[in-house]
């Protein structure tokens, strides 16, 4: 019932032998992918840039290999408490995940997932509107999906399917707006109220063209529920033009 995961490879290769290490690390992340459970790759990413200014090309491998996976996330520790050059192993990091994104395979995690979810027989209608939603994202080439949340329970189902569109998250609490960003493919965006929804999308669209993210022309796909300022009641999906 943990609300998400991290993948210690430290404390796994005490626990376990060395060698299943990397086969135990892809089981815990398809599993939590499967689930749509958040999940953290983590130590000795990219450990010899304690010392050094660049990785080594088996760290590099392995931080892409993470992301391939399906990591959520992926985590420095010793680089950035005690190691000469924080800054690049973050700016580094961050430039292999990028690179590792456009090799990942947006249609096959979709399928992947709506045939696990669809296998459990268990699919609410929240998780029928999401499935729907990024299917469209994609079909459509969508440039954004927009998800209207309180608790971000929708926005993490819309995070699961994969859509290679990013995921603006609109909601009213910061604490669930900080807990967002473990997921992958998730902005947050906080709002004071999510009462008029349709001011309130017409907003964050108008940000993400602002900020580059849609043109002109796009298409963004919607989700939200039809009683404004409810939990839990996501069962709208809708299409937008980028006026």
């Amino acid at each position: 019932r943990s609300d998400g995961i991290m993948v210690a490879r430290g404390d796994l290769g005490v626990e376990i032998p060395i060698e299943k290490v990397a086969l135990a690390q892809k089981m815990m992340i398809n599993k939590c992918h499967m689930v749509g459970k958040p999940v953290i790759t983590a130590t000795q990413m990219l450990e010899t840039m304690i010392q050094n200014p660049r990785p080594t090309r088996a760290e590099a491998s392995d931080v892409t290999n993470a992301m391939l996976d399906g990591s959520d996330c992926v985590m420095l520790s010793g680089e950035t408490a005690k190691g000469k050059y924080p800054v690049e192993a973050v700016r580094i990091m961050s430039n292999i995940c990028v690179s590792a994104e456009m090799a990942y395979d947006f249609r096959l995690a979709f399928e992947q997932v709506r045939r696990f979810t669809n296998a459990t027989g268990d699919v609410s209608v929240a998780e029928a509107i999401t499935a729907s939603a990024v299917l469209s994202a994609n079909d459509l080439r969508a440039g954004l999906v927009v998800i209207l949340t309180e608790t971000g329970n929708t926005a993490r189902l819309v995070a699961k399917y994969r859509p290679q569109a990013p995921i603006f998250c609109i909601t009213s609490r910061k604490q669930v707006a900080r807990q967002l960003l473990v997921s992958r493919g998730i902005f947050p965006v906080v709002v004071g109220t999510l009462v008029g929804v349709d001011n309130v999308i017409a907003r964050t669209v108008a940000l993400a063209k602002q900020r580059g993210v849609v043109k002109s022309g796009d298409f963004v796909i919607v989700t939200s529920g039809t009683k404004s300022g409810s939990s839990g009641l996501s069962n709208l999906m809708k299409v937008l033009t980028v006026e």
